[in-house]
């Protein structure tokens, strides 16, 4: 999907990462590519930003403080069972995928991110 058509669709994805130059470079990457991104640094910041606030994607980190990625999703299908959710973590095959999928989490992201792949996920997303 070319820059120019992601511009017209411009989807917003909010971005949750303790990481702050991983959190930047995704931010901006992602905005360089034509989507809206807001990004915080950790689950309580995720769901502060979702109060009033729509979203086309949620993508955020597995390890944070205070609150994993996956226990701000849990939260989040509380109130909302179709933004997708992308967990990227490092922990990619150590994850218990039940607990994963009870929280509601779409799909899941290895790390080291390789950015195509990140982009079709980004790309394909359900605009709801």
């Amino acid at each position: 999907m070319s820059a120019q058509r992601l511009n017209n669709a411009r989807q917003k994805i909010l971005v949750v990462d303790d990481d702050c130059t991983l959190r930047e470079l995704l931010a901006d990457y992602l905005e360089q590519m034509g989507f809206e991104v807001r990004a915080v640094p950790d689950g309580r910041a995720g769901l502060n930003a979702l109060d009033g606030c729509h979203f086309d994607l949620i993508l955020t980190d597995y390890r944070m403080p205070a609150m994993t990625g996956i226990e701000m999703a849990a939260v989040i299908r509380r109130s909302d069972t179709v933004t997708p959710i992308i967990l990227i973590t490092g922990d990619f095959y150590e994850l218990d995928l039940e607990m994963v999928a009870r929280a509601g989490i779409t799909r899941m992201l290895p790390k080291p991110l390789k950015l195509n792949e990140l982009l079709n996920m980004c790309s394909t997303a359900k605009i709801t």
